[in-house]
């Protein structure tokens, strides 16, 4: 495939102008309207309607392009790469998860395992399910943390079972219900709840929970993040259900109690289907230290949280 063709499709995406993608390319408007022209036809879809010599992308140009951006961002990251290998750097090791796996797992982990890898860089990222599924197919990411099940089903990918988690209620800390060692489903009632909207992972959670016990939660704040939520709670504005490898193995800010109906969200990591590097085998035997450090802290935390 014409990876000129690629570049000018992903250009005129984003600069919304077939002659601005040319110019970026060094090359002239009607040769660009002819190889995105080719690029269609090879692909055998409409990337573009033209209407009064205008490109609007369509349904099918959308679609492509949200699944290709990576591939094309990976293509920019070869000349860097073939200098790590000219150079005998270690390759990075590229973390990603969501914020909240992120700041509750993965951070206090990574630090531990720079401890022991002075000489190699790391980065970790935040990025959406599908996306964080898609790049870590692609291997533009050595590790990924997610909750199961695999949000998109297309892609290949390596899950190694990590960690089950059960489902809590986060409170404030002067809430009567922290002297109670469960909640009740049916408190989701009565309790003013912080909810993420709707569609959202942990909003799925609440209502599945609620459906199945008969309960109608009194949801009084909704908000698009994890984190925001548990500020909210922190700050007393109500409570949340969540489970501590979205919240944290280190409960402070907030008490954690479990739901009286017991459930368990299961987390594994993943990984590329063709692979795994000696370094990322290193750095998931050192989030397992740290969830087995979280556990032997905190009594509660043992109880709640499982390694698999």
């Amino acid at each position: 495939m014409n990876v000129k063709a690629l570049r000018l499709f992903w250009g005129v995406v984003e600069t919304g102008s077939l002659s601005a993608a040319a110019d970026r390319l060094n090359t002239s408007t009607s040769a660009a309207s002819r190889l995105l022209s080719l690029l269609e036809t090879e692909l055998g879809l409409a990337l573009f309607s033209r209407q009064r010599r205008r490109l609007e992308m369509t349904d099918q140009g959308r679609e492509f392009y949200q699944r290709t951006a990576h591939i094309l961002k990976g293509i920019d990251e070869l000349p860097g790469i073939a200098n790590d290998v000219v150079s005998l750097s270690p390759e990075p090791l590229r973390l990603v998860s969501t914020a909240t796996i992120a700041k509750s797992l993965i951070a206090p982990a990574l630090a531990v395992w720079r401890d022991t890898h002075p000489e190699t860089a790391a980065c970790l990222d935040i990025e959406t399910r599908f996306d964080m599924e898609s790049k870590v197919a692609a291997r533009e990411y050595n590790l990924g943390v997610v909750s199961l099940p695999q949000e998109n089903a297309i892609i290949r990918l390596d899950a190694a079972p990590l960690v089950a988690a059960r489902y809590e209620i986060a409170l404030p800390l002067d809430h009567p219900l922290t002297r109670e060692t469960t909640v009740p489903v049916e408190a989701l009632a009565e309790l003013p709840l912080i909810a993420l909207r709707s569609g959202q992972r942990w909003r799925q959670r609440m209502d599945a929970i609620c459906t199945a016990c008969g309960v109608s939660p009194r949801i009084t704040v909704e908000t698009g993040s994890t984190v925001i939520a548990l500020e909210l709670v922190k700050h007393g504005a109500g409570v949340m259900v969540v489970d501590r490898v979205c919240s944290t193995l280190e409960p402070k800010d907030y008490a954690l109690r479990p739901l009286r109906h017991e459930m368990w969200t299961e987390y594994a990591s993943i990984t590329g289907a063709d692979g795994v590097s000696g370094q990322t085998l290193d750095f998931v035997d050192t989030l397992r230290a740290q969830i087995r450090t979280g556990r032997a802290a905190y009594a509660d935390t043992a109880a709640c949280v499982a390694l698999r």
